[in-house]
Protein backbone atom coordinates (compact mmCIF):
# COMPACT_ATOMS: atom_id res chain seq x y z
CA UNK A 1 0.00 0.00 0.00
CA UNK A 2 1.31 3.43 -0.94
CA UNK A 3 -0.32 6.23 1.03
CA UNK A 4 0.35 9.84 0.05
CA UNK A 5 -1.36 13.12 0.83
CA UNK A 6 -3.73 12.77 -2.11
CA UNK A 7 -3.96 9.09 -3.07
CA UNK A 8 -4.00 5.49 -1.93
CA UNK A 9 -2.53 2.79 -4.18
CA UNK A 10 -2.44 -0.97 -3.80
CA UNK A 11 0.64 -2.30 -5.62
CA UNK A 12 0.48 -6.02 -6.44
CA UNK A 13 1.76 -8.53 -8.95
CA UNK A 14 -0.46 -10.26 -11.47
CA UNK A 15 -1.41 -13.13 -9.16
CA UNK A 16 -3.46 -10.84 -6.95
CA UNK A 17 -4.78 -8.13 -9.27
CA UNK A 18 -8.25 -9.57 -9.82
CA UNK A 19 -8.78 -10.53 -6.19
CA UNK A 20 -7.64 -7.14 -4.88
CA UNK A 21 -9.91 -5.27 -7.29
CA UNK A 22 -12.82 -7.47 -6.24
CA UNK A 23 -12.21 -6.98 -2.52
CA UNK A 24 -11.24 -3.29 -2.64
CA UNK A 25 -13.60 -1.51 -5.07
CA UNK A 26 -12.73 1.94 -3.72
CA UNK A 27 -8.96 1.58 -4.08
CA UNK A 28 -6.71 1.97 -7.10
CA UNK A 29 -5.04 -1.38 -7.74
CA UNK A 30 -1.84 -1.21 -9.80
CA UNK A 31 -0.35 -4.37 -11.31
CA UNK A 32 3.46 -4.36 -11.18
CA UNK A 33 5.30 -5.68 -14.22
CA UNK A 34 8.83 -5.56 -15.59
CA UNK A 35 7.71 -2.63 -17.76
CA UNK A 36 6.07 -0.88 -14.80
CA UNK A 37 8.09 -1.86 -11.71
CA UNK A 38 7.70 -0.74 -8.13
CA UNK A 39 10.34 1.96 -8.59
CA UNK A 40 8.06 3.75 -11.04
CA UNK A 41 5.62 4.49 -8.23
CA UNK A 42 8.06 5.20 -5.41
CA UNK A 43 10.97 7.12 -6.85
CA UNK A 44 9.16 10.47 -6.81
CA UNK A 45 9.10 10.42 -3.02
CA UNK A 46 12.21 11.69 -1.25
CA UNK A 47 11.46 9.84 1.98
CA UNK A 48 9.32 6.75 2.39
CA UNK A 49 8.05 5.90 5.85
CA UNK A 50 7.67 2.16 6.25
CA UNK A 51 7.25 -0.33 9.08
CA UNK A 52 10.65 -1.95 9.60
CA UNK A 53 9.09 -4.70 11.71
CA UNK A 54 7.33 -5.94 8.57
CA UNK A 55 10.37 -5.84 6.26
CA UNK A 56 13.43 -8.03 6.25
CA UNK A 57 16.82 -6.30 6.14
CA UNK A 58 17.27 -7.54 2.58
CA UNK A 59 13.90 -6.15 1.47
CA UNK A 60 14.75 -2.80 3.07
CA UNK A 61 18.07 -2.65 1.17
CA UNK A 62 16.37 -3.66 -2.08
CA UNK A 63 13.75 -0.91 -1.77
CA UNK A 64 16.40 1.71 -1.12
CA UNK A 65 18.51 0.56 -4.05
CA UNK A 66 15.81 -0.02 -6.67
CA UNK A 67 13.56 2.91 -5.82
CA UNK A 68 16.13 5.57 -4.97
CA UNK A 69 14.28 6.66 -1.85
CA UNK A 70 15.36 7.19 1.72
CA UNK A 71 13.55 4.81 4.03
CA UNK A 72 12.61 5.77 7.57
CA UNK A 73 11.02 3.49 10.12
CA UNK A 74 7.51 4.35 11.27
CA UNK A 75 5.86 2.30 13.98
CA UNK A 76 2.53 1.41 12.37
CA UNK A 77 1.38 -0.42 15.51
CA UNK A 78 -0.02 2.88 16.82
CA UNK A 79 -2.79 2.57 14.23
CA UNK A 80 -3.98 -0.71 15.75
CA UNK A 81 -3.95 0.09 19.46
CA UNK A 82 -7.57 1.25 19.53
CA UNK A 83 -10.14 -0.91 17.80
CA UNK A 84 -13.19 0.47 16.01
CA UNK A 85 -16.60 -1.05 16.80
CA UNK A 86 -16.58 -3.21 13.65
CA UNK A 87 -13.14 -4.53 14.58
CA UNK A 88 -14.28 -5.34 18.11
CA UNK A 89 -17.26 -7.22 16.68
CA UNK A 90 -14.94 -9.37 14.57
CA UNK A 91 -12.60 -10.12 17.48
CA UNK A 92 -15.63 -10.99 19.60
CA UNK A 93 -16.76 -13.43 16.91
CA UNK A 94 -13.25 -14.90 16.67
CA UNK A 95 -13.39 -15.49 20.43
CA UNK A 96 -16.81 -17.14 20.14
CA UNK A 97 -15.47 -19.42 17.40
CA UNK A 98 -12.57 -20.46 19.65
CA UNK A 99 -15.03 -21.19 22.48
CA UNK A 100 -17.16 -23.33 20.16
CA UNK A 101 -14.12 -25.18 18.81
CA UNK A 102 -12.95 -26.04 22.32
CA UNK A 103 -16.42 -27.29 23.29
CA UNK A 104 -16.38 -29.53 20.23
CA UNK A 105 -12.98 -30.99 21.05
CA UNK A 106 -13.48 -31.45 24.81
CA UNK A 107 -14.66 -35.10 24.53
CA UNK A 108 -11.38 -35.95 22.75
CA UNK A 109 -9.20 -34.72 25.63
CA UNK A 110 -8.59 -38.20 27.01
CA UNK A 111 -5.60 -40.37 27.85
CA UNK A 112 -4.23 -42.05 24.73
CA UNK A 113 -4.66 -39.26 22.20
CA UNK A 114 -1.45 -37.66 20.99
CA UNK A 115 -0.70 -33.99 21.33
CA UNK A 116 -0.51 -33.70 17.54
CA UNK A 117 -3.86 -35.40 17.01
CA UNK A 118 -5.52 -33.17 19.57
CA UNK A 119 -4.08 -30.08 17.86
CA UNK A 120 -5.32 -31.34 14.48
CA UNK A 121 -8.86 -31.85 15.82
CA UNK A 122 -8.85 -28.40 17.35
CA UNK A 123 -7.69 -26.69 14.15
CA UNK A 124 -10.39 -28.48 12.16
CA UNK A 125 -12.99 -27.51 14.77
CA UNK A 126 -12.00 -23.84 14.36
CA UNK A 127 -12.76 -24.05 10.64
CA UNK A 128 -16.01 -25.92 11.19
CA UNK A 129 -17.11 -23.25 13.68
CA UNK A 130 -16.61 -20.47 11.12
CA UNK A 131 -12.97 -19.47 11.44
CA UNK A 132 -10.77 -19.19 8.38
CA UNK A 133 -7.80 -20.68 10.25
CA UNK A 134 -6.12 -20.71 13.64
CA UNK A 135 -4.36 -17.52 14.77
CA UNK A 136 -1.00 -19.29 15.16
CA UNK A 137 0.44 -22.79 15.42
CA UNK A 138 -1.64 -24.49 18.11
CA UNK A 139 0.18 -25.29 21.36
CA UNK A 140 -0.62 -28.64 23.01
CA UNK A 141 1.74 -29.74 25.78
CA UNK A 142 1.13 -32.42 28.40
CA UNK A 143 2.87 -33.87 31.44
CA UNK A 144 6.31 -32.42 32.10
CA UNK A 145 6.17 -30.79 28.65
CA UNK A 146 3.71 -28.34 30.18
CA UNK A 147 6.78 -26.45 31.40
CA UNK A 148 7.35 -25.34 27.78
CA UNK A 149 5.28 -22.14 27.37
CA UNK A 150 5.17 -22.40 23.56
CA UNK A 151 5.90 -26.09 23.12
CA UNK A 152 4.92 -27.61 19.79
CA UNK A 153 2.64 -30.68 19.87
CA UNK A 154 4.42 -34.01 19.49
CA UNK A 155 3.52 -37.70 19.16
CA UNK A 156 3.50 -37.96 22.95
CA UNK A 157 0.25 -39.47 24.21
CA UNK A 158 -1.76 -37.83 26.96
CA UNK A 159 -1.74 -39.94 30.11
CA UNK A 160 -3.90 -40.22 33.20
CA UNK A 161 -2.59 -38.19 36.10
CA UNK A 162 -1.23 -35.46 33.83
CA UNK A 163 -2.38 -31.99 32.96
CA UNK A 164 -2.49 -30.68 29.39
CA UNK A 165 -2.26 -27.06 28.30
CA UNK A 166 -3.88 -25.93 25.04
CA UNK A 167 -3.15 -22.49 23.59
CA UNK A 168 -4.87 -21.57 20.31
CA UNK A 169 -6.94 -18.95 18.57
CA UNK A 170 -9.33 -18.45 15.69
CA UNK A 171 -9.24 -15.98 12.81
CA UNK A 172 -12.51 -14.42 11.69
CA UNK A 173 -12.44 -11.95 8.77
CA UNK A 174 -8.70 -11.42 9.42
CA UNK A 175 -9.08 -10.71 13.17
CA UNK A 176 -7.60 -12.99 15.82
CA UNK A 177 -8.57 -14.46 19.15
CA UNK A 178 -6.17 -16.13 21.59
CA UNK A 179 -7.12 -18.45 24.45
CA UNK A 180 -5.36 -20.90 26.76
CA UNK A 181 -6.88 -23.54 29.00
CA UNK A 182 -5.24 -26.19 31.17
CA UNK A 183 -7.05 -29.49 31.82
CA UNK A 184 -6.56 -32.26 34.36
CA UNK A 185 -6.67 -35.90 33.33
CA UNK A 186 -7.90 -37.67 36.47
CA UNK A 187 -6.05 -37.36 39.77
CA UNK A 188 -2.89 -35.31 39.43
CA UNK A 189 0.05 -34.33 41.59
CA UNK A 190 -1.27 -32.00 44.35
CA UNK A 191 1.44 -29.47 43.49
CA UNK A 192 0.00 -29.15 39.99
CA UNK A 193 -3.37 -28.39 41.55
CA UNK A 194 -1.65 -25.73 43.68
CA UNK A 195 -0.11 -24.24 40.53
CA UNK A 196 -3.51 -24.14 38.90
CA UNK A 197 -5.16 -22.45 41.87
CA UNK A 198 -2.40 -19.82 41.97
CA UNK A 199 -2.60 -19.08 38.24
CA UNK A 200 -6.39 -18.92 38.31
CA UNK A 201 -6.34 -16.49 41.25
CA UNK A 202 -3.73 -14.34 39.49
CA UNK A 203 -5.63 -14.38 36.23
CA UNK A 204 -8.98 -13.57 37.84
CA UNK A 205 -7.45 -10.74 39.83
CA UNK A 206 -5.86 -9.24 36.72
CA UNK A 207 -9.11 -9.59 34.75
CA UNK A 208 -11.00 -7.82 37.53
CA UNK A 209 -8.42 -5.03 37.69
CA UNK A 210 -8.59 -3.98 34.03
CA UNK A 211 -9.74 -0.37 33.69
CA UNK A 212 -8.92 2.71 31.61
CA UNK A 213 -5.99 4.69 32.93
CA UNK A 214 -4.23 1.72 34.50
CA UNK A 215 -0.64 1.32 33.36
CA UNK A 216 0.31 -1.90 31.62
CA UNK A 217 3.06 -2.53 34.16
CA UNK A 218 0.55 -2.09 37.00
CA UNK A 219 -1.75 -4.71 35.53
CA UNK A 220 1.19 -7.09 35.04
CA UNK A 221 2.11 -6.58 38.70
CA UNK A 222 -1.39 -7.57 39.88
CA UNK A 223 -0.87 -11.12 38.60
CA UNK A 224 2.90 -11.28 39.09
CA UNK A 225 2.72 -10.31 42.76
CA UNK A 226 0.19 -13.06 43.50
CA UNK A 227 2.37 -15.68 41.80
CA UNK A 228 5.47 -14.40 43.59
CA UNK A 229 3.72 -14.44 46.98
CA UNK A 230 2.87 -18.11 46.40
CA UNK A 231 6.56 -18.86 45.91
CA UNK A 232 6.50 -19.26 42.13
CA UNK A 233 7.78 -15.85 41.04
CA UNK A 234 10.81 -17.32 39.30
CA UNK A 235 8.61 -19.57 37.18
CA UNK A 236 6.46 -16.86 35.55
CA UNK A 237 8.72 -16.28 32.56
CA UNK A 238 6.78 -13.96 30.23
CA UNK A 239 4.63 -10.83 30.15
CA UNK A 240 1.07 -10.92 31.47
CA UNK A 241 -0.31 -10.38 27.97
CA UNK A 242 -0.41 -8.38 24.77
CA UNK A 243 -2.68 -6.54 22.38
CA UNK A 244 -4.81 -8.46 19.90
CA UNK A 245 -6.23 -7.63 16.47
CA UNK A 246 -5.19 -8.25 12.89
CA UNK A 247 -2.09 -9.88 14.37
CA UNK A 248 -2.15 -12.17 17.35
CA UNK A 249 0.55 -10.04 19.02
CA UNK A 250 0.00 -6.29 18.89
CA UNK A 251 0.53 -3.29 21.15
CA UNK A 252 0.27 -2.77 24.02
CA UNK A 253 2.61 -5.21 25.78
CA UNK A 254 1.48 -5.95 29.33
CA UNK A 255 5.04 -6.06 30.59
CA UNK A 256 6.72 -4.97 33.84
CA UNK A 257 8.49 -2.22 31.86
CA UNK A 258 5.60 -0.74 29.86
CA UNK A 259 4.31 2.52 31.36
CA UNK A 260 1.61 2.94 28.66
CA UNK A 261 -1.90 3.37 30.05
CA UNK A 262 -4.85 1.22 29.06
CA UNK A 263 -7.51 3.04 27.07
CA UNK A 264 -11.04 2.19 25.89
CA UNK A 265 -11.01 0.22 22.65
CA UNK A 266 -7.89 -1.76 23.41
CA UNK A 267 -8.21 -5.55 23.24
CA UNK A 268 -5.67 -7.39 25.38
CA UNK A 269 -4.89 -10.89 26.59
CA UNK A 270 -4.55 -11.83 30.25
CA UNK A 271 -2.40 -14.97 30.44
CA UNK A 272 -0.32 -15.59 33.56
CA UNK A 273 1.49 -18.91 33.80
CA UNK A 274 3.80 -20.99 35.97
CA UNK A 275 6.29 -23.41 34.39
CA UNK A 276 8.41 -25.75 36.50
CA UNK A 277 10.90 -28.01 34.66
CA UNK A 278 10.43 -31.65 35.52
CA UNK A 279 6.95 -31.08 36.93
CA UNK A 280 4.83 -29.28 34.35
CA UNK A 281 3.10 -25.98 33.84
CA UNK A 282 -0.19 -24.11 33.91
CA UNK A 283 -1.42 -21.15 31.86
CA UNK A 284 -4.91 -19.63 31.65
CA UNK A 285 -5.67 -16.95 29.07
CA UNK A 286 -8.61 -14.79 28.07
CA UNK A 287 -9.21 -11.94 25.64
CA UNK A 288 -10.41 -8.75 27.31
CA UNK A 289 -11.81 -5.52 25.86
CA UNK A 290 -11.00 -2.33 27.76
CA UNK A 291 -14.22 -0.32 28.04
CA UNK A 292 -15.10 3.16 29.28
CA UNK A 293 -16.06 1.78 32.70
CA UNK A 294 -13.82 -1.29 33.03
CA UNK A 295 -13.64 -4.36 30.85
CA UNK A 296 -15.54 -6.98 28.89
CA UNK A 297 -14.20 -10.55 28.73
CA UNK A 298 -14.61 -11.92 25.20
CA UNK A 299 -13.58 -15.57 25.68
CA UNK A 300 -16.10 -17.51 27.74
CA UNK A 301 -14.77 -21.09 28.08
CA UNK A 302 -14.86 -22.38 31.68
CA UNK A 303 -11.72 -21.99 33.77
CA UNK A 304 -12.63 -23.52 37.13
CA UNK A 305 -10.78 -26.73 38.02
CA UNK A 306 -13.99 -28.57 38.84
CA UNK A 307 -15.33 -27.78 35.36
CA UNK A 308 -12.37 -29.21 33.48
CA UNK A 309 -11.33 -32.22 35.55
CA UNK A 310 -12.04 -35.30 33.41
Amino acid sequence: MLVTADKLLMLVDGRYSAECRLNNPGTDVITLTTEHPLAEHLSDHGTLFTDASALSHLAWQTLEKQCSVRLQHWDASVLRVHKYPDEIAKIRQAAAIADEALRTVMPRIQPGITEKALADHLEMAVRQAGGSKTSFDTVVVSGTRGALPHGRPTDKKLAEGEIVTIDFGAVYQHYCSDMTRTFALGNVNPELKALYDTVLTAQQSARDAVRPGMRCQELDAVARDIIAAAGYGGYFSHNLGHGLGLDVHEAPALSPQNTQSLEPGMVITIEPGIYIPGLGGVRIEDDVLVTESGSDVLTQSPRAWKDICL
